[in-house]
């Protein structure tokens, strides 16, 4: 009876030892299933990030446009305030019976050098004043210049008034402020006299676009190969160049209300646990060539807004290495303004 009683608990025994090792095994598979699959994943890492990883990690200092600042050649030049380098020439004395005389560069018209810049007008065609407010017609140019940028210029009668026209104040040559009642309250509204010299910053700021312009232009290849399969290449820009964009969405947090922008397909604006509203659902362009990209978002929710109007959204392309909402505000009743960066603008 005993030897009986043995054997089915040996059996027993038996099967537990084998379920025990059955499990072990399978989650031992199960582990590394898992650690394969994942390797796998990593292994067949999207081609089209790959791309743009070797784009980002590829732009070395050699293709990167200087940061600082080129220096001007303004401060070298001898000639009248408010003159632009190129019209030095026209601005030079002539000798008439041992009296240096300046020549008016329209009426050619005869007075003496010393005239000129006296905040006076004695040319007809405004040229003897170019740095100050005397003549009606007459032009002043910013002594610093940005390099690669057309010359600023502005009307003379904004010489000394104030208010800083030029990146580098000299159009406030006087450096007097203007008068109490003329002074401008809002904070950051415009730069009053005495001004201060920002070229360098806006010189800075301008090589930096620059810089981002290049990688963006080279990342944008990715974007165009994304779209070599599709049929409506037209509905997504040239060449079908924004249309990685419409395969996915965009959360952009401006409180108290959060934003949910899928191009080509929808803007949504959420707040809870108030209801959610639409603001576009139909794409349209508005503009897509020399480099302005407007996509409009028409057809969004009704309700709240203007009777006759619903809400719509503008989306507002911008030059940029990654793909990501700027800016988003509610410029009218119901209308919105969207600025995204992404590559495909570039």
């Amino acid at each position: 009876m005993q030897k009986i009683w043995k054997r089915p608990r040996v059996l027993v025994l038996i099967v537990i030892a084998a379920v025990i090792f059955l499990t072990f095994q399978f989650f031992s598979l199960e582990a590394l299933f898992h650690t394969q699959n994942k390797a796998v994943q990593v292994s067949h890492l999207n081609n089209e990030d790959r791309v743009l990883e070797n784009v980002i990690e590829n732009f070395n200092d050699e293709d990167s446009v200087p940061i600082e600042l080129e220096k001007s050649n303004n401060n070298k030049v001898d000639k009248p305030i408010g003159v632009h380098d190129d019209d030095a020439h026209l601005y030079k004395a002539v000798h008439v019976k041992k009296k240096e005389m300046f020549r008016c560069l329209e009426t050619k018209k005869l007075i003496p050098f010393s005239w000129l810049n006296d905040n006076y007008c004695d040319c007809e065609d405004s040229s003897d004043e170019p740095g100050t407010a005397a003549c009606p017609r007459g032009r002043f140019y910013c002594t610093s210049q940005l390099p690669n940028q057309k010359a600023v210029s502005l009307p003379s009668s904004r010489v000394n008034d104030g208010i800083c026209d030029c990146c580098d104040g000299s159009d406030e040559w006087s450096g007097e402020a203007p008068p109490q009642w003329m002074r401008h309250k809002g904070k950051n509204l415009v730069q009053q006299a005495p001004c201060q010299n920002h070229c360098n910053a806006i010189a800075k700021l301008s090589k930096e676009n620059e810089q981002i312009r290049k990688m963006g232009q080279r990342l944008k290849k990715v974007y165009l190969q994304a779209a070599q399969t599709i049929r409506d290449k037209e509905r997504y820009g040239p060449n079908g160049v924004f249309y990685k964009l419409s395969q996915k969405c965009f959360l952009y947090k401006s409180s108290p209300y959060e934003y949910n922008i899928c191009p080509f397909h929808s803007v949504k604006q959420e707040h809870f646990p108030s209801e959610r509203w639409f603001l576009g659902r139909k794409a349209v362009w508005k503009q897509k060539s020399h480099g302005q990209f407007l996509l409009q978002m028409l057809e969004g929710d009704a309700a709240n807004c203007p009777i006759g109007k619903s809400r719509q959204s503008m989306i507002l392309f911008l030059c940029g290495i990654n793909d990501r909402v700027v800016d988003l505000r509610e410029d009218e009743k119901c209308e919105y303004v969207i600025k995204f960066a992404t590559p495909a603008a570039c």
